[in-house]
């Protein structure tokens, strides 16, 4: 005779049943979520390593350019996880419909909701992840990137000074350069210099050579002339044997990040929330913008693979039209990204447009849940 088992043991059964598949799901996913990541993020990564490739040519050494380059991961990976969450978790439903297992549990009892539980596990955990790139890696690795680049250089400058060119060493320094010769020394030097936009000046040298002093570059010059315009507008000029010119200031406003000269990558979220009264208005509403952009992006992590599964989930099983739930899925998605990318672009000029924002990841939200929890008819 076969045993009849009491309620509460089928119970017990089911909820073991449930607990492997979600199991086996979230062991699917994982693997093909890291190689995605990997993948995607490498690609876009050469792409940005490339673009800098020249700074071989101007002699700065592999570890000064491996530290620049690691400092762009945390930006890409905030971008593109949202992403790649989708491409991962679509693949696997994909693959696990094809080869009927997904027909089977559906037979079985277990509804939309149920089998794509696993995926939203996972989604919520990169969630909470891009949250934290969001919030503390992100605006450090831009810190440490400036920082890197204002080391680079300063302590490169003279390589990347060019002969016959006009080049803009700083905001407010360009350097003219003749011809460059053997030990650092140059011929044929002018510098525009207006730092002091009040006296704007220019030096003009028959040679120099620019050294660093304590990550400082100063340009030694000899035989020269100095020209400059005083308050009243009079022409001054000064000749002089040897010059000594910084290409730094000391002052705070220079040396060191300040709120008008910071990106807004380079901020916490709680100071793009809160600007500097000092700032003008403009550059207000683009931080305040982007605050809410490091809040709501994080969030569709979770939701566009919520949207992309209730979408795919909705198709039934063909033969014919295997890809199709698949397009469907990712035209979703791509729609809702769309929207999102053109709301925060109006956002960071009018930020009425930051409760579209919100609406719009809000809505997607509602659809994905409301497709999953309701049977199609």
């Amino acid at each position: 005779m076969i045993p009849i088992q009491s309620g509460n043991e089928i119970n017990k059964l089911i909820q073991k049943y449930m607990l492997l598949y979600r199991k086996y799901f979230i062991k699917n996913i994982l693997p093909l979520l890291i190689i995605v990541t990997f993948s995607v993020t490498s690609i876009v990564w050469i792409t940005q390593i490339l673009k800098l490739l020249y700074l071989f040519d101007k002699g700065i050494k592999v570890i000064d350019f491996f530290n620049l380059v690691v400092l762009v991961l945390p930006t890409l990976l905030f971008i593109l996880l949202p992403i790649i969450t989708v491409i991962a978790v679509l693949y696997i439903y994909n693959n696990l419909k094809v080869e009927r297992q997904l027909i089977i549990l559906q037979t079985s009892g277990v509804n939309n909701i149920q089998l794509a539980l696993p995926a939203l596990y996972v989604a919520l955990t990169i969630m909470l992840l891009a949250y934290y790139i969001s919030s503390t890696i992100l605006p450090l690795s831009h810190i440490n990137l400036k920082s890197r680049l204002n080391f680079i250089k300063n302590n490169y400058i003279s390589s990347m000074i060019e002969e016959k060119t006009f080049n803009k060493i700083t905001k407010n320094i360009t350097v003219f350069i003749d011809k460059k010769l053997t030990g650092n020394i140059m011929n044929g030097i002018i510098i525009f210099d207006n730092r002091n936009a009040d006296n704007p000046s220019v030096v003009f040298a028959g040679s120099g050579t620019l050294n660093i002093y304590g990550n400082n570059p100063i340009f030694e010059l000899n035989k020269g002339l100095r020209q400059e315009y005083d308050a009243n507008g009079n022409l001054t000029q000064l000749t002089f044997d040897s010059l000594m010119i910084k290409l730094q200031n000391n002052s705070s406003l220079t040396s060191q990040r300040t709120q008008n000269n910071k990106e807004a990558n380079e901020y916490y979220i709680s100071e793009l929330l809160t600007p500097s009264h000092d700032l003008v208005i403009t550059k207000k509403i683009k931080l305040i913008a982007e605050a809410h952009q490091r809040i709501i992006w994080p969030l569709y992590n979770f939701v566009l693979p919520c949207l992309a599964l209730a979408v795919f989930l909705r198709y039934p099983y063909s033969k014919k039209t295997t890809f199709m739930p698949v397009l469907f899925s990712a035209l979703t998605v791509l729609f809702v990204t769309a929207i999102h990318f053109i709301l925060q672009n109006f956002a960071s000029k009018n930020l009425d447009f930051i409760f579209a924002c919100y609406f719009n990841l809000l809505v997607a939200l509602t659809i994905g849940l409301y497709l999953l929890v309701h049977k199609r008819i």
